[in-house]
């Protein structure tokens, strides 16, 4: 865990190794199983007002005249959003309020899917995750190489972490220290972008980064999710989904994208304003990027009133 990885490191081994199997021609992504989608929603419920005392001579937060929104259609504009733009699309979608520690709408959350470069986020905390169960950052040179792969989504810097702290078992066994249901990892251990997951899972990811792992140890990771760089290093635009969809937001995202033989897998995830986890995992039909991208982002647009009203509750 002490030596910098070398970006000469090519992320093409990985790469020439799925076009040797004839399914994978890019490195990142997320499949899902064909399923018919379970959209669900939680109403929100007004927080309950305060009244102030007789000697209280503050001045009494005023009562929002925004009304509470409606959950109940939140998951199927999503939904509806991203398959209008790619018709074809399989979804996998979860919001969830930190504030309120509830899930205000998901579909298909436990479906499993390609992780694509979400698994560079099991590859980060098990970097600094130590053997004894404790937590610590490795040296300046692997905390530089772990923004790098977080902030760029270097395909090379991951493969080589891979290699060295065990491939598979780096799944496996960041999977049962979260607790995640849906998470496993690839059948070829060569192919880390070919782990499994679900929406609900990369939730669940996130609650661990931010609330469980001592904020010492976290916080250049979540530094590095902030400072996302576009374009990531391999050229492609990762600005889809919560960036442009949500202008105006803060974030820390992770996102990824591959191509299949037949299909564009395109997921857009993280923590906005640090109040949302938001999750959107795609698999489309064989359609450009620009199309794909614009899919996902069209997805994520429709929630910004939604978090507006929410922010204002």
């Amino acid at each position: 865990m002490g030596r910098r990885i070398g970006w000469t490191l090519a992320g093409a081994g990985l790469t020439a190794a799925a076009l040797t199997a004839g399914m994978v021609v890019a490195t990142e992504g997320h499949r899902a199983t064909t399923v018919s989608p379970s959209v669900s929603a939680v109403s929100a419920s007004p927080s309950p007002s305060l009244s102030p005392s007789p000697d209280d001579t503050a001045v009494s937060p005023v009562a929002s005249t925004e009304p509470l929104p409606d959950l109940s259609s939140v998951a199927g504009e999503v939904s509806a959003a991203v398959t209008a733009a790619s018709s074809g699309t399989s979804v996998g979608f979860v919001l969830y309020d930190r504030e309120s520690d509830k899930e205000l709408a998901s579909v298909d959350a436990d479906s499993p899917y390609y992780t694509a470069s979400l698994v560079k986020l099991l590859i980060a905390i098990d970097e600094v995750r130590q053997e004894d169960g404790t937590w610590a950052l490795p040296d300046a040179s692997a905390v530089e190489d772990l923004t790098d792969m977080l902030e760029g989504s270097n395909d090379a810097i991951a493969s080589a972490f891979w290699e060295r702290n065990g491939g598979n078992a780096i799944v496996t066994r960041t999977a049962a220290l979260i607790g995640l249901s849906h998470t496993t990892p690839p059948t070829d251990p060569t192919q880390w972008g070919m782990a499994k997951t679900s929406a609900a899972d990369v939730v669940a990811t996130y609650e661990y980064m931010l609330d469980v792992i001592p904020d010492e140890v976290a916080a250049p990771l979540l530094a590095a999710l902030a400072g996302a760089r576009n374009p990531a290093d391999d050229g492609w635009d990762q600005y889809f989904g919560i960036p442009d969809g949500l202008p105006g937001r803060s974030w820390q995202i992770k996102q990824g994208w591959m191509i299949l033989r037949n299909a564009l897998v395109l997921n857009t995830t993280g923590v906005v304003s640090g109040r949302y986890v938001v999750v959107l995992l795609t698999q489309q039909p064989a359609v450009s990027s620009a199309k794909g991208r614009a899919a996902v982002t069209a997805g994520i647009k429709t929630l910004g009133p939604l978090l507006t009203q929410l922010d204002a509750t």
